[in-house]
């Protein structure tokens, strides 16, 4: 995992994910759960933006809608050759996806935030660099193969909760740095 002061961009860095309690944040490659509010909230929240996201993450989102996430620039993070389509881009580190997604915040999206997406290999890397987490809280406990990564909650704090039916929208900041 890379120290955290060398992954930098002038973008805020915001990741998005639900999550169960037990941590569980996919099974098979898919969620296992289905919550319609969830996916318009990620929908809505990350839409006119840059999102960085993992090979396996990618081509499940191919798998269920037949294309790239609309409306957004796709970074795929993998070390694997992959044909793309015009608003996906490949990035073989953690570096030059940072890069291609603050070029497309800035050049497509007009905007200074850049979503990343998963899966779990990804937010492990990318936790350190976060300035937010979107976090959909499933209180459930499912079965699952694919986990969200430790993080140290002391370095944020919540600043927004809007509680469900079986979840909540949460939004955390992290606090400042003293480094």
């Amino acid at each position: 995992m890379s120290d955290e002061h060398e992954l930098e961009t002038d973008c805020e860095l915001v990741g998005i994910v639900a999550v169960a309690d037990n941590d569980v944040i996919g099974k098979d490659g898919d969620m296992p759960w289905h919550i319609p509010a969830d996916l318009t909230h990620f929908k809505e929240t990350t839409m006119d933006h840059p999102v960085i996201m993992g090979r396996v993450t990618y081509e499940g989102i191919l798998e269920a809608l037949g294309e790239p996430l609309p409306g957004r620039t796709t970074i795929v993070l993998t070390s694997r050759p992959l044909e793309t389509p015009e608003n996906a881009v490949v990035a073989n580190d953690l570096e030059g996806a940072l890069e291609a997604a603050e070029r497309a915040a800035r050049k497509r999206h007009n905007t200074d935030r850049v979503f990343v997406a998963g899966g779990a290999t990804v937010y492990e890397q990318l936790l350190p660099a976060l300035d937010r987490l979107i976090v959909t809280e499933v209180h459930d406990d499912p079965d699952g193969d694919t986990r969200f990564p430790t993080w140290d909650r002391e370095s944020f704090r919540e600043v927004s909760r809007a509680e469900h039916d079986g979840f909540a929208f949460v939004e955390y900041a992290r606090r400042e740095r003293t480094d």
